[in-house]
C-alpha cells in the first residue's frame, strides 16, 4: 500500500522470533510507520556524544536533512504478526477506506488535456475508440479507452480475457481497470484501459457494456478476475454466457489470511500448491 501510495516506511518496533532460547534471523509483532511520520530529529552529535537541542544556549541545530515532518497520515500503518504473508489489511480493504473518504475533484486542466489527447489519438485513427461520462456535478467520473491495436488483436486473442482493477497508481487515487490476453508466445497483450471513480457493480456494467460493444459485440468466451463481488454481479449480468473464473494469484493471496494460524501452515500451503500445479486431472486434482 505504501509504495502504492509513493510514500516510505519504516519498522518502529518489534522483535525477533526466538526457538529453543536461540533468535532467529525472522521478524515478528512488527509495527510498520510512514517514514515521514514524527518530529525532526532535534539532536546534534558533538564528537561521540549525541546533545539535545538546548535553545539559546548557543548549540545549534545539525545541518542535515531528515523525512520526518510531522506528517499525520499513516502515522502508524499497521502491525505484522510473524511474517509479511501475515499483513493483516488486505489490500482491497485499504482501497474500500479510501473510496468511502475520496471524492473525484479532477482539475479542469487535466480533464481538458486528456480529452485533447484521445481527440488527436481518434484523428490520427478512427478505430482508436474512447468514451467517458460526467457525475451530477458536470465532473468526469468514468472513463475508458482501446486503442486501434487493442482492437485488433481481440479477433484473434480474446478467447480468454483477465480483468483487473487492483492499480492505484494516479494522483487522484482512481483505480485503473485494464483488459489484458496472451497471444500464442504466452506474453500478455493489453485490450482495454479504464479509469474508475467507484468499485460498484453500475460502474463495473458500464465499462463490461461498452468495452464489448467497442469490441464488435463479441464478449470473451472466459473472464478472469478477482473475487469481488460487484464485478462478479457485473459480469453475470452483462456477459451471462461467459465462463466467469476467479484469478488463481488473487486465491493464494488468500492462504494466509485463512490458513495462517495453524501450526502447520507451511505443510498445508505446499500440500495446496502441489494439488494446484501439479494435477493433471479434475479427479486428481480434488483426490488430492
Amino acid at each position: 500500500y505504501a509504495k502504492q501510495q509513493g510514500f516510505g516506511i519504516v519498522k518502529a518496533g518489534g522483535g525477533y522470533k526466538q526457538e529453543k532460547g536461540k533468535t532467529l534471523n525472522e521478524r515478528r509483532n512488527c509495527t510498520w510507520k510512514c517514514e515521514s511520520g514524527g518530529k525532526p530529529d532535534a539532536r546534534i552529535r558533538a564528537g561521540s556524544r549525541v546533545l539535545n537541542e538546548v535553545s539559546g544556549k548557543g548549540v545549534k541545530m545539525a545541518n542535515r536533512k531528515t523525512k520526518k515532518v510531522g506528517c499525520p497520515i499513516h502515522s502508524a500503518l499497521t502491525a505484522e504478526r510473524n511474517d509479511v504473508e501475515n499483513f493483516p489489511v488486505s489490500e482491497r480493504q485499504l482501497r474500500n477506506v479510501v473510496d468511502k473518504e475520496r471524492r473525484l475533484k479532477m482539475m479542469e486542466g487535466d480533464a481538458n488535456a486528456m480529452a485533447a489527447y484521445f481527440h488527436r489519438m481518434s484523428t490520427d485513427n478512427q478505430n482508436f475508440f474512447h468514451l467517458h461520462r460526467l457525475d451530477d456535478d458536470e465532473r468526469l467520473k468514468d472513463v475508458m479507452w482501446v486503442d486501434a491495436r487493442s482492437r485488433a488483436a481481440y479477433i484473434e486473442l480474446g478467447d480468454v480475457v483477465c480483468f483487473d482493477s487492483t492499480y492505484l497508481t494516479n494522483r487522484y487515487l482512481l483505480p485503473f481497470a485494464n483488459f489484458v490476453g496472451v497471444n500464442h508466445h504466452g506474453q500478455s497483450v493489453l485490450l482495454g484501459c479504464a479509469l474508475i471513480s467507484h468499485e460498484d457493480a453500475e460502474t463495473f456494467e458500464w465499462v463490461f457494456t461498452n468495452w464489448i460493444s467497442c469490441m464488435g459485440g463479441k464478449p470473451p468466451s472466459g473472464i478472469l478476475t478477482d473475487q469481488d463481488a460487484a464485478m462478479n454481479k457485473a459480469i453475470a449480468e452483462v456477459m451471462p454466457n461467459t465462463r466467469h473464473r476467479w484469478c488463481l494469484w488473487h486465491i493464494l493471496n488468500k492462504l494466509p489470511l485463512k490458513l495462517g494460524g495453524y501450526d502447520k501452515y507451511e505443510d498445508i500451503k505446499q500440500a495446496l500448491l502441489r494439488a494446484i500445479y501439479d494435477s493433471y486431472t479434475i479427479e486428481e486434482f480434488e483426490n488430492s
